[in-house]
């Protein structure tokens, strides 16, 4: 029996999945301009054609049922599916000589757009446009034919290659060093200020002092700020030591605009990748662009051991746990 003949109707299953999602059907309405009530009789349409319960409608809200988080978890497979081919179709029929690169906006501010003149020289013919991700690199590519990221979801449609180890250094201006010494001197970490993200930051601050064997946060001052690119930006400006991970400060630290603030950088152990998907890595300006990013962090690297800015032996692991 074909699937339409199983379903009330062919758009129940993206109602289904936006009532689950929210777990309200007001919510869900709104989203395809209908009525609650709507929204209501088609879940209940759906809940008869299969013969299972996919709500608990409960006087605090809705529910899923174990049927109900069975179909959702099948449907945003499916879904998920659909939208990487439609990505890729759209991808195919605009590409021409742009590539969408998808990074993190500290990335693409102090990192990427010192370099965008080489790129430019370097990569004739070829343009980048930036997908922006305001956090961690987590996650799927979306729309972007290439990305940076932490942490991606594996399987046959997607390529990766090594970028570079995840190493965090704390990072302040020159000026604010020579003032206020690095934070391993006799001082400590007492008259510094140390710059924080608001919100969860998956290396903070007492994880790292923890790390390299310095003092507590608390004897510190701390500027929060809303936005990883900042924290880095008040760094540069004088304002605060903050934690610069290696990729992305690596620019600023080789041209002198930021400087180490102690001696003792964190080594992860894990490594960010450049990402893509396999039918988006064929493509020749995805490739160079790909083969650049890979060149400029090995060049990085050797500037990196030629200056002594940290050596391997010197990095330290995060404490377990």
């Amino acid at each position: 029996m074909p699937l339409r003949a199983r379903l009330p109707s062919p758009g129940a299953l993206f109602m289904f999945e936006a009532a689950a999602r929210h777990q309200n059907f007001t919510l869900a309405a709104r989203e395809f301009n209908v009525t609650q009530p709507a929204i209501s009789r088609m879940i209940s349409r759906l809940e008869q054609h299969l013969g299972a319960k996919l709500f608990l409608r409960r006087s605090t809200g809705l529910e899923l049922t174990e049927e109900g988080r069975v179909l959702q978890r099948a449907v945003r497979q499916g879904f998920d599916r659909i939208e990487e081919a439609v990505c890729d179709i759209q991808a195919g029929a605009n590409a021409g000589d742009v590539v969408t690169l998808s990074v993190t906006s500290a990335f693409a501010i102090h990192w990427l757009m010192p370099h965008f003149d080489k790129f430019r020289q370097d990569v004739p013919g070829v343009q980048i446009r930036l997908d922006l991700i305001h956090g961690e690199p987590y996650g799927s590519l979306g729309a972007a034919d290439i990305g940076v990221r932490y942490a991606f979801p594996e399987g046959d449609e997607i390529e990766s290659w090594p970028l570079v180890e995840e190493v965090v250094i704390p990072v302040c201006s020159p000026g604010y060093l020579h003032t206020h010494g690095p934070i391993d001197g006799l001082r400590g970490l007492k008259g510094h200020i140390l710059a924080s993200l608001i919100g969860k930051m998956r290396i903070p601050w007492p994880t790292f002092l923890a790390a390299v064997g310095l003092g507590h946060f608390r004897e510190a001052t701390e500027l929060a700020f809303s936005d990883y690119a900042l924290v880095i930006q008040g760094a540069i400006k004088g304002q605060a030591i903050a934690l610069g991970w290696w990729h992305v400060v690596a620019g600023e630290v080789l041209s002198g605009g930021l400087v180490p603030a102690g001696r003792t950088p964190l080594r992860t152990g894990a490594f960010y990748h450049l990402v893509a998907r396999r039918s988006a890595a064929r493509r020749p300006e995805v490739q160079k662009v790909r083969d650049w990013l890979r060149a400029e962090f090995m060049a990085i690297e050797d500037q990196r051991v030629q200056r002594n800015l940290f050596a391997p032996r010197e990095a330290v692991k995060p404490p377990a746990g």
